[in-house]
């Protein structure tokens, strides 16, 4: 055994010896002769260490300064990913100063968010990432995702937002609530009801009709999960209201403005649109794309968003706060219309195949998610 002496620059660096837990700098401890690994940290200095053969009586160990990144989440728990980093917040890594890095925070569902942060100088710098966060409206089964106001435009604050568009399943269950008697309107053909002819007047069957024995409101076969159209826009603002009194969120749910769903729509895309296919007989169909459903696909089908929204081009235009105008392409849809700026311009008292929406609400659901 021989006596060793570690000196750090600077000191108060924490010394290993062998992978054990030794001290603080400067320490003497007794060690074999050689094949000695020696290992000093210290919080915004690169790590330090020395496989020592044969021991000196002192071994100095130089540490470079770095800077420090303190990485928190909201929420926390998310896994962090810096160039070869990998951690789970809230955790602390050592880069080189000088520069700028990324940061990814990944989220539930696979819902990331990267930030580039500047390390020109050496120190202590404390990241917060705020990471969008899914939940599900337990009354109506609903999924939402919350996005944080620092990823959006400095006055819309967050916003709560349906993950997919509201399907024909969700907006049955609307229908049964304030229609539940289906009083038959005598001045139509059977199977249409006064709600009917008031909330959804397209000449094209719609996804949603009666159940066998037309006691209730139900989705056409296949049709639950996909998403509700022909609906007018004011059908559509009825039963934003109908959830705000409905929901376990206590927020007040509208549909989304141009600016918020641009934004909404504007995070890292990467998967399929469903626009005009080889299915349908129209000018804009696309000769080559099939994408498997003759007009609308289910909730989900297409992929999400980084922040974890679903169909936000394609699909069905998706009806705006304005009224009368819906954004973002549909089925019917050349691909050109199939982008977040796309407007279209319609009767806001009629109904559409290739209509339909989702909700937003500004805020989030303090009661399910404190503090994000």
């Amino acid at each position: 055994m021989k006596q060793l002496t570690v000196v750090t620059i600077p000191g108060r660096a924490s010394i290993s010896i062998n992978g054990v837990y030794a001290g603080v700098s400067p320490l003497t401890r007794f060690v074999s002769g050689g094949g000695v690994c020696v290992l000093a940290e210290k919080d915004g200095f690169f790590q330090s260490d020395s496989l020592v053969q044969s021991s000196p009586d002192t071994l100095f160990l130089q540490l470079r300064e770095g800077c420090l990144l303190i990485v928190n989440t909201n929420p926390p728990g998310c896994q962090i990913i810096s160039h070869g980093y990998a951690g789970t917040s809230p955790c602390s890594l050592v880069v080189e100063s000088g520069n700028s890095i990324e940061i990814t925070a990944l989220g539930e569902m696979g819902i990331s968010v990267t930030r580039t942060v500047n390390a020109f100088t050496p120190g202590a710098r404390i990241v917060e990432i705020a990471v969008p966060y899914d939940f599900t409206d337990q009354v109506n089964g609903i999924d939402f995702t919350v996005i944080p106001r620092d990823l959006l435009p400095f006055a819309m604050g967050s916003l709560t937002v349906g993950r997919y568009e509201v399907t024909a399943s969700q907006f049955a269950d609307f229908m049964n609530a304030v229609d539940p008697e289906l009083l038959t309107d005598s001045s139509t053909t059977l199977g249409r009801t006064c709600l009917m002819d008031s909330i959804l007047k397209c000449n094209w069957r719609g996804p949603v009709g009666f159940n066998g024995d037309t006691t209730a409101y139900a989705p056409l076969e296949g049709m639950n999960d996909h998403p509700m159209v022909g609906m007018t826009w004011n059908g559509a603002e009825w039963y934003c209201e109908w959830f705000s009194t409905t929901g376990s969120t206590r927020l007040e749910f509208r549909l989304p403005d141009r600016d918020e769903w641009e934004s909404l729509a504007s995070a890292g895309f990467a998967a399929a649109v469903n626009f005009s296919d080889i299915n349908e007989t129209i000018l804009t169909r696309h000769p080559e794309f099939d994408d498997g459903w003759p007009r609308t696909a289910p909730s989900g089908a297409l992929g999400r968003n980084e922040w974890g929204l679903c169909e936000m081009r394609g699909n069905v235009w998706e009806w705006t706060l304005s009224e009368g105008i819906a954004i973002g392409g549909s089925w019917f849809s050349s691909v050109e219309d199939c982008k977040e700026g796309s407007l279209i311009e319609l009767s806001d008292h009629l109904g559409y195949p290739f209509v339909g929406f989702r909700v937003v609400a500004t805020g989030i659901p303090e009661d399910i998610i404190p503090g994000l």
